[in-house]
């Protein structure tokens, strides 16, 4: 089945906004009683669980670095490796961990582009199996 190219560019912006225009866009559709397809369905969730799951990780990582670094010898290797993949520029502004999210970010694009639904390993199939077609 053919996904029209609005419900592709919509899809995008979920991902892009990291879950905040999926939020959106769930309550307007309820509100004006809009069918949400099961494309566009699909990818609202995987774009809030995904934001969510950087959330979580995000904190988690800053809780567990700041335990640490006080630890004399583990702490200022920790230091250094968090320095190297987090604050120091690869190419122009882009930090090792930027450059991975802007690759998950252009494959998921990709794949909504051509009509597919992105694909990530644990995450599409919790949301296949919660919110399926």
């Amino acid at each position: 089945m053919k996904t029209a190219i609005s419900d592709r560019l919509i899809s995008i912006l979920f991902y892009f906004t990291f879950g905040m225009f999926s939020l959106i866009w769930l309550i307007f559709s309820n509100v004006a009683k809009i069918r949400i397809t099961p494309f566009v369905n699909f990818n609202i969730y995987q774009s809030i669980f995904i934001s969510v799951i950087f959330a979580a990780l995000s904190c988690i990582y800053s809780i567990f670095y700041d335990l640490i670094l006080k630890i004399p010898f583990i702490g200022t290797l920790l230091y250094k490796i968090n320095l190297f993949f987090f604050e120091t520029p690869m190419f122009f502004t882009f930090t090792l961990s930027g450059f991975l999210i802007t690759l998950l970010m252009l494959y998921i694009s990709a794949m909504l582009l051509i009509g597919k639904r992105p694909y990530l390993p644990i995450i599409s199939d919790i949301i296949k199996m919660n919110f399926g077609e």
